[in-house]
């Protein structure tokens, strides 16, 4: 049964942050897993709850919805009020520990009942008692439908709560493929590939290895050309987006373990060196499914540990400038 004192809190917040359901008409928009209920069925739900049609064009308030995985398992949706202005009426956090989609789908329907209509849960009227000598009907009339018992385990409505941004993409974890462009290791560009893993506990981490095979500086009597495998790690303080997509920030530091081939008129060896750099990067992730989608990034790196190349007259000098910028482009995956 629903707690008296609940519905006492939550049905007068519902009501100021609604216009009259009688003269309202609503929108929804809405944003789910294609495993999930999308926008036609839950606005079919609604309407069979309430029993009567509230969805229709040029909305007087709209209702943005999101649905996505929790970060540990089950599912957490925000629905969002927004009137014809623009301005925020009011939102609502909905989580469910199971990992169906059914449990949570039942109580969205509840909600957004409660939304359009505070006086959704209230009981109805009780059927007349008959009259002595009048013959009871041959089927009692049906019961009142009871009301969810898990709305009990909800918040009221913050109706001054502005909307926050979706939950990372599902398994909050992401791997990309890149490639990538650099400068600062050679007379032009440099080209490589990039494997990046992204995921996220108690803070959003990063680890990469990037392999840049060839690139080459002309020198006065020679040249050099150096592979670099560079491994990195970090963290990304600053990341935003929505269902489909996210952009983060990302401060790391990478050690880069370059195979120096110098050739000249005097010098013919291989060496192995060493390169420092302090990353600061930043990434985009389209999404364009369940598991796939763009990876687009790019940023900066100063090297802190600049190893000087084993060479005479002039071939003396460091590995690369003080400091380079790159770009990537390619794919990412969902994560595990």
């Amino acid at each position: 049964m629903t707690s008296p004192l609940l519905l006492g809190v939550v049905l007068p917040l519902l009501a100021t942050a609604s216009p009259e359901p009688s003269s309202a008409r609503w929108g929804l928009h809405w944003n789910a897993p294609s495993e999930c209920i999308q926008a036609a069925p839950l606005a079919r739900a609604v309407e069979a709850r309430l029993g009567r049609s509230v969805f229709g064009s040029l909305p007087d308030v709209l209702v943005h919805g999101v649905l996505e995985p929790a970060s540990s398992s089950g599912w957490s949706a925000r629905l969002t009020l927004v009137d014809a202005r623009g301005t925020v009426l009011g939102s609502r956090d909905i989580d469910s520990a199971t990992p169906a989609c059914a449990d949570i789908e039942r109580r969205l329907v509840l909600v957004l009942a409660l939304m359009i209509d505070p006086e959704a849960l209230s009981p109805r009227e009780p059927a007349p008692v008959p009259s002595e000598g009048v013959a009871p009907p041959e089927e009692a009339p049906p019961l009142p439908e009871a009301p969810d018992p898990t709305v009990e385990e909800e918040l009221p409505i913050q109706a001054s709560s502005p909307p926050t941004r979706a939950a990372p993409w599902p398994g909050r974890s992401t791997v990309s493929l890149t490639a990538l462009t650099t400068t600062g290791l050679s007379d032009g560009l440099a080209w490589g590939g990039r494997l990046g893993w992204r995921g996220a506990g108690s803070v959003t981490w990063l680890v990469g290895l990037s392999v840049v095979p060839w690139a080459r500086s002309e020198l006065e009597d020679g040249r050099v050309g150096l592979l670099l495998a560079t491994p990195e790690a970090g963290v990304c303080p600053l990341v935003g987006g929505g269902s489909r997509w996210e952009v983060s920030a990302c401060a790391t530091a990478a050690f880069s373990f370059v195979m120096a081939d110098s050739t000249g008129q005097t010098v013919d060896e291989v060496d192995l060196l060493i390169r420092g750099d302090a990353v600061a990067r930043a990434q985009l992730e389209l999404r364009w499914g369940g598991a796939t989608g763009l990876h687009v990034g790019g940023g900066a790196a100063v090297g802190w540990l600049r190893p000087t190349l084993p060479m005479t007259s002039a071939w003396e000098g460091r590995l690369g400038a003080p400091w380079r910028v790159f770009v990537e482009l390619g794919l990412v995956f969902r994560g595990p």
